[in-house]
C-alpha cells in the first residue's frame, strides 16, 4: 500500500508552507533564543559545586589523578569510562586554576549539550524549514529539566554518547549513511547500543552493505590507540563494558522500565527474559523499518526514539540516565509535530522522578516513572503502526498534564523514608494513578480518532503491509 499526500504528515508540504505561522520576526526569535541559552548558562554556574556520591567516589578522583600525570595517566585504566573520556578529562585540566575541578569536569558535559542542541536545530530546520521551529528545539534542548539535572547536577557524561546518538539519527533520517557516529557513540558508552534497532533497519532499508557495521569494533579500537600506546593492556580496554555490566546485579538501578514494576523477579532470570526480550523487539522494529514504505523525516524520527525507548525499557541492569537520548530526541520530535508534545513532556517528567530517586533517594515516583514510558511505548508503536499527524493533544489536555505533574513534584519531598507523611503519601498514590490515567486517556482518544479516520478511508498504514 502506498501513501496518500494527506497520510504523509508534513513531508508533502513545501519549507515555506511547513513554516506557516511558527514563524515571526527575526529579532523576537534571536531575544527568546538569547535568553534560553543564557537562563541555561546561568543555572549550569549556579549549580556547579553541587555533588553527588558518584562525583565524590570517581569524579573528582579521576581528575586529580589526570591532573598530576597527564597524559602519562593514558597507560592506566583510571577511570572506568572508555578512553575518549579519559582524553577529555585529561584536556580539561590544562585549565586547572582557572575554575574549580568540579565546574571542569561538568564543562565537559556542557560542552556537549550544546552541541545536542546545535544538533536539534538543525535536525528540526531540514525536516520543517522553519527557523522558529528550529530556535524551539535549540532551546528547549538546552534547558530540558533532564538536560540540565544529568550534567549540571549529577556531573554524569550521558550527552556525549547522546550526541552522537542524535547526529547518527539526523544523517539516517535525512536519507545518509549514519553507522559512523553511530559507532562513535558506542565507543565513548555501550547505552549507544539502543539505536542499534533503528540503525539496522536504516541500513537495510538504505541497501546498504551489512559490513558497515564493522566500523563499530575498528572506531571503537581507533580511539583506544593512544591509550594501547602509552602502554595500557589491550585487555583492559576490551574489558570495559564487561566490567561495567558487572559492577551491579540489580535488574533495575532506579530506571523507569518493566523491570522496576517487578522487584521481585530473580536476578538471573530477569537478566535472561530481559536479553531475550530486548532482542526480540529489537529485530522485530529494525524488520518494520526495513519495510516501512514511510521515508519523512518525521518517520525516521519517530522510529529512532522508539528504539531510544523500547531498548532500555525492556533491558535489565538499567540506570535512571539510560533513556536520555529518548528524552532528547524526543523533543525534537515534538518540535516535527505538535502530536509528540505530550510524550516529550511525559519523558521529562519520567526522567525527574527517576533521577531525584538516584539524587535524593526519594524512590516513591520511580514506580510512576515506568508506567508512564510503558503508556508512551504503547502510544508511539500505534503512531508508528497507523499514522494520522492530524490527532494532537488539546491545550487542555496538555495544561492538566503539567499542573498534575508539578503537584506530585511538591508532594515527594513529603513521602521521603524512612518517615513519610501518611496524609502526602495517599495523595501522592492517588495522583499517580490519576496521572497515568490522564495521559492513558489522552492517547487513547488520540488513537481512537485515527482509527476511526482510518476506517473512513483506507487504513494508513505505517509500515506498509498492515492490511
Amino acid at each position: 500500500m502506498t501513501f496518500r499526500p494527506s497520510e504523509r504528515g508534513h513531508d508533502h508540504l513545501p519549507n515555506a508552507a511547513r513554516a506557516g505561522a511558527w514563524d515571526g520576526p527575526q529579532t523576537a526569535r534571536f531575544a527568546a533564543v538569547g535568553a534560553a541559552l543564557l537562563l541555561g548558562l546561568g543555572f549550569r554556574l549556579a549549580v556547579w559545586s553541587h555533588a553527588t556520591t558518584d562525583a565524590d567516589l570517581y569524579l573528582k578522583p579521576w581528575y586529580a589523578f589526570a591532573h598530576e600525570h597527564g597524559w602519562k595517566a593514558l597507560g592506566v585504566g583510571f577511570t572506568n569510562y572508555t578512553p575518549l573520556y579519559s582524553y577529555l578529562l585529561i584536556a580539561v585540566t590544562g585549565f586547572d586554576g582557572l575554575a574549580p575541578p568540579l565546574l571542569l569536569v561538568k564543562a565537559i558535559s556542557f560542552a556537549f549539550e550544546f552541541g545536542a542542541a546545535i544538533l536539534a536545530y538543525r535536525f528540526v530546520l531540514t525536516a520543517t524549514g522553519s527557523r522558529n521551529r528550529a530556535s524551539l528545539a535549540l532551546a528547549a534542548a538546552w534547558i530540558a529539566p533532564s538536560v540540565l539535572y544529568n550534567g549540571a547536577l549529577l556531573g554524569q557524561a550521558d550527552s556525549i554518547w547522546a550526541f552522537f546518538v542524535i547526529l547518527s539519527a539526523y544523517l539516517f533520517s535525512t536519507g545518509r549513511n549514519g553507522v559512523l557516529p553511530f559507532a562513535t557513540a558506542f565507543a565513548v558508552k555501550a547505552q549507544a547500543v539502543f539505536l542499534g534497532p533503528f540503525a539496522l533497519g536504516m541500513v537495510l532499508r538504505q541497501r546498504r552493505s551489512l559490513l558497515w557495521f564493522a566500523a563499530i569494533p575498528l572506531v571503537y579500537l581507533a580511539l583506544a590507540l593512544p591509550t594501547l600506546v602509552a602502554g595500557r593492556p589491550l585487555h583492559e580496554v576490551l574489558e570495559v563494558y564487561a566490567d561495567q555490566a558487572n559492577t551491579f546485579h540489580r535488574l533495575s538501578m532506579n530506571a523507569a522500565n518493566i523491570w522496576t514494576l517487578a522487584p521481585g523477579a530473580p536476578y538471573s532470570l530477569g537478566v535472561a527474559v530481559g536479553l531475550i526480550a530486548a532482542a526480540v523487539a529489537g529485530l522485530a522494529l529494525a524488520v518494520l523499518i526495513e519495510r516501512s514504505k514511510r521515508t519523512d523525516i518525521e518517520f525516521n524520527t519517530l522510529a529512532a526514539c522508539l528504539s531510544l525507548l523500547i531498548m532500555p525499557l525492556l533491558l535489565p541492569k538499567m540506570h535512571d540516565r539510560y533513556f536520555y537520548a529518548f528524552e532528547m530526541l524526543s523533543i525534537i520530535l515534538a518540535c516535527l509535530n505538535r502530536r509528540y508534545l505530550l510524550v516529550a513532556l511525559a519523558a521529562q517528567t519520567s526522567a525527574l522522578l527517576s533521577y531525584i530517586a538516584f539524587d535524593q533517594l526519594i524512590r516513591k515516583g520511580v514506580p510512576v516513572a515506568a508506567v508512564q514510558n510503558l503508556i508512551l511505548a504503547g502510544f508511539l508503536v500505534q503512531s508508528f503502526v497507523r499514522p494520522n499527524p492530524k490527532a494532537q493533544a488539546r491545550r487542555g489536555e496538555i495544561l492538566a498534564y503539567v499542573l498534575a505533574s508539578a503537584a506530585l513534584a511538591c508532594l515527594l519531598p513529603f513521602c521521603r523514608d524512612p518517615h513519610p507523611n501518611a496524609l502526602a503519601k495517599s495523595a501522592f498514590l492517588l495522583g499517580s494513578c490519576l496521572l497515568g490515567t490522564h495521559i492513558g486517556l489522552v492517547f487513547y482518544r488520540m488513537s481512537h480518532t485515527q482509527i476511526v479516520r482510518a476506517q473512513g478511508v483506507a487504513p494508513a498504514s505505517g509500515v506498509g503491509f498492515i492490511p
